[in-house]
C-alpha cells in the first residue's frame, strides 16, 4: 500500500508501507527521502541523503525499491515531515509507515531518447499503479524488476576492503551490468568514492560505446546506461567530480578485430586505476561478454594485468561460461606470457548468472548503443528554438586524423564526412606530407579521448571541418587528433528535430551536404538545406 499527497502542481509526497517491496517506472524524476529509509537498486537512502535523479524506462528491467526492516515511523513524525515538505491541507496517514519520500520532476535528460524511441514509455494496460503521475509510476511487488537475492547480495557484502579490486566476469546477458551497478551502489554506502573501469566496449555503462574508460563515481547508479553522461578529462584524480572519466578510444564495438589495440588501452586504464586504487578507493571492473575463443585469452590477459582481489564470476551452466578462474589465470593469452604474471591469487566468488527472459521491451544491442549516442550528443540541440547549435570550424592544418587501415589518403575526406570521430589529445611526429588532410602514420594508442564529435560537413575549398560536439571550448583547445569510429551518426525522427549535420551552410561548397543513400536498418533520413 502507498498513499500520495500533492505538494505542488508537479510533485507529491508518498507514504510507503513498512518492509514492503515496490517497483518504479519513471523518467527524469527526482527522489528525496523525508523520513525513514528505502533501498533503491541496492543503495540505501535516508533523510541525510541528497536527492537522486532516477530513470526507469522500458528499455531495461524496472528499479526495485523497498523500505527495509527499520523501525515504523510514528504518525506524528509523518505529519511533521509532510508539513515541512509544504503539505498544507488535511491528509490521510496510513499505518505501519516505513518511509516518506518526495517525488518531483528533474531537468529533462531523456526527452530526446523518448521522442526517438516511443517504446521507452508505453501505456500500461495490465497493471494499476499505486501512484500515477505523468512522469512517475509506483507499483507493488517486484514484477518486471530485478530482485537481488542472497546469491548476489552476500558476495557483494563481502567486499569490505577499501582497496578491493573487483572483476565482474561472465557471458553475454548473464547480468554483469546489473551486478556492477549493484556492487557500486553497495560500495558507495561505505565509501565516498568508487572507481569504475569499463572494459565492455560494446555495451558501456557510463559512456558511448567504443571507449575503454576509468570513471570516478560519488553517487549511486540508478539510471539506464544511456541516461548517464560522463565528463571526459585528461588526468583523472580522486578529487575529480562525479562521472569524470579518463578514456581511450578503440573506435569499434567489439575487440575481435583490434585485440592488440584493445589490450594496449586496457593496460593504460588499468595502470591508472591501480595507482588510484592504492589510495584506498574500491575499484569495480566490468569485463566484456566475449567468453569463447580469443575472448578467453583476452580475459586471461586482463585479469593478470588487473591483479584483482575478488572475481565475481557469473555462471549460466552453459558452454558460454568461462573456464574456472584459477585455470584461466594460467591460460596463455594474446600478450607474451612473460608480460604479465599474477602475484596474489584473487578470491573467486562463483555466482549464478541470469538465465531468464528479458523484462525489457525487446531493445537490441545496437538500439541501446544508439540511445547512448543520442544522450551524449543531446547538448548540441537547442531546446529553445528546436534547432542545432552552430558548429565549430576547424582548419585542416590544426588537426591530424586517424582513418581505418586500407583507406587511401585521397578518400580521407569521404571517409570522415558525416561520421562520429573521437577527439584525442597529443601531437604526432609522423604525419603524411600531403597538402590535404593530415593523416597520422604511427601508433596513437597513448592518446587520450576527450569526447566525441560529429563531422557534419567538410569544406574542400576552404580546407576546414565543421563539427558538432558537446565538448566545451576549453577542452577542444587540447584536441589535436580526430579518430574515425564505426559509431553511427545518431538520428531522430524528421518531425522532431533537425538532422545532426544539416544546416544552412551552402551545400554546393561543402562535401556531403547534398543527398545521401539511406541504410534501411538504421532508418536514417537526410535532407539538403540550401
Amino acid at each position: 500500500m502507498a498513499i500520495s499527497i500533492p505538494v505542488t502542481a508537479n510533485s507529491v509526497a508518498v507514504q510507503l508501507q513498512h518492509s514492503t517491496h515496490y517497483n518504479i517506472r519513471c523518467y527524469d524524476t527526482q527522489l528525496r527521502v523525508l523520513a525513514g529509509q528505502c533501498h533503491v537498486n541496492g543503495h540505501k537512502l535516508d533523510k541525510t541523503s541528497s536527492s537522486v535523479t532516477i530513470n526507469s524506462l522500458d528499455s531495461h528491467s524496472r528499479l526495485s525499491f523497498n523500505t527495509g526492516n527499520v523501525a515504523i515511523i510514528s504518525a506524528a513524525r509523518v505529519k511533521e515531515c509532510l508539513v515541512e515538505a509544504g503539505v498544507e491541507d488535511d491528509f490521510e496517514i496510513i499505518g505501519n509507515i516505513g518511509a516518506v519520500i518526495l517525488i518531483s520532476p528533474s531537468d529533462s535528460s531523456s526527452s530526446l531518447a523518448r521522442s526517438t524511441y516511443k517504446r521507452l514509455w508505453t501505456p500500461i494496460s495490465d497493471e494499476e499503479p499505486l501512484v500515477k503521475l505523468e512522469y512517475f509510476q509506483l507499483f507493488s511487488g517486484l514484477n518486471k524488476s530485478v530482485c537481488i537475492s542472497g546469491e548476489w547480495s552476500d558476495p557483494v557484502k563481502s567486499l569490505t576492503s577499501p582497496d578491493c579490486r573487483v572483476a565482474v566476469c561472465g557471458p553475454q546477458n548473464s547480468g554483469k551490468s546489473t551486478l556492477c551497478r549493484y556492487a557500486v551502489n553497495k560500495l558507495l554506502e561505505q565509501h565516498k568514492t568508487v572507481l569504475f573501469l569499463e572494459g565492455d566496449i560494446g555495451q558501456s555503462e557510463l559512456t558511448p560505446s567504443g571507449l575503454v574508460t576509468l570513471s570516478v563515481l560519488r553517487e549511486p547508479l540508478l539510471n539506464p546506461p544511456f541516461c548517464n553522461r560522463s565528463r571526459f578529462v585528461s588526468d583523472l584524480s580522486l578529487t575529480s567530480e562525479h562521472l569524470s572519466a579518463e578514456s581511450y578510444c578503440v573506435g569499434v564495438v567489439s575487440p575481435s578485430q583490434v585485440m592488440n589495440e584493445y589490450l594496449e588501452k586496457i593496460k593504460l586504464v588499468v595502470d591508472k586505476a591501480k595507482s588510484l586504487n592504492n589510495g584506498g578507493v574500491p575499484l569495480v571492473v566490468n569485463f566484456m561478454g566475449w567468453t569463447k575463443g580469443f575472448g578467453v585469452g583476452l580475459h586471461a590477459d586482463i585479469l593478470r594485468m588487473l591483479e584483482p582481489t575478488h572475481v565475481l564470476n557469473l555462471q549460466t551452466n552453459s558452454p558460454k561460461d568461462l573456464p574456472p578462474i584459477l585455470e584461466l589465470l594460467e591460460i596463455p593469452g594474446i600478450l607474451p606470457e612473460t608480460e604479465n604474471k599474477i602475484q596474489t591469487k584473487p578470491k573467486i566468488l562463483n555466482i549464478p548468472g541470469y538465465t531468464g527472459h528479458s523484462t525489457s521491451a525487446g531493445f537490441q544491442a545496437f538500439e541501446l548503443r544508439h540511445l547512448a549516442l543520442l544522450n551524449y550528443f543531446s547538448p548540441i540541440y537547442s531546446k529553445n528554438n528546436n534547432s542545432i547549435v552552430p558548429p565549430y570550424k576547424i582548419r585542416w592544418n590544426d588537426v591530424s586524423v586517424i582513418i581505418p587501415d586500407g583507406i587511401e589518403e585521397k578518400l580521407a575526406a569521404y571517409t570522415l564526412n558525416c561520421s562520429v570521430v573521437a577527439l584525442l589529445t597529443g601531437h604526432s611526429t609522423k604525419i603524411s606530407d600531403s597538402e590535404n588532410i593530415r593523416i597520422i602514420e604511427e601508433d596513437a594508442s597513448h592518446m587520450k579521448c576527450l569526447g566525441l564529435a560529429i563531422i557534419r560537413a567538410i569544406d574542400i575549398k576552404e580546407k576546414v571541418f565543421y563539427i558538432n560536439t558537446p565538448v566545451d571550448k576549453s577542452a577542444l583547445d587540447q584536441v589535436y587528433v580526430f579518430k574515425h569510429t564505426v559509431l553511427p551518426v545518431p538520428h531522430v525522427p524528421s518531425g522532431s528535430l533537425p538532422m545532426p549535420y544539416v544546416s544552412n551552410l551552402a551545400a554546393s561548397e561543402i562535401l556531403g551536404m547534398g543527398s545521401r543513400s539511406q541504410r534501411a536498418n538504421l532508418k536514417r533520413r537526410y535532407r539538403a538545406v540550401s
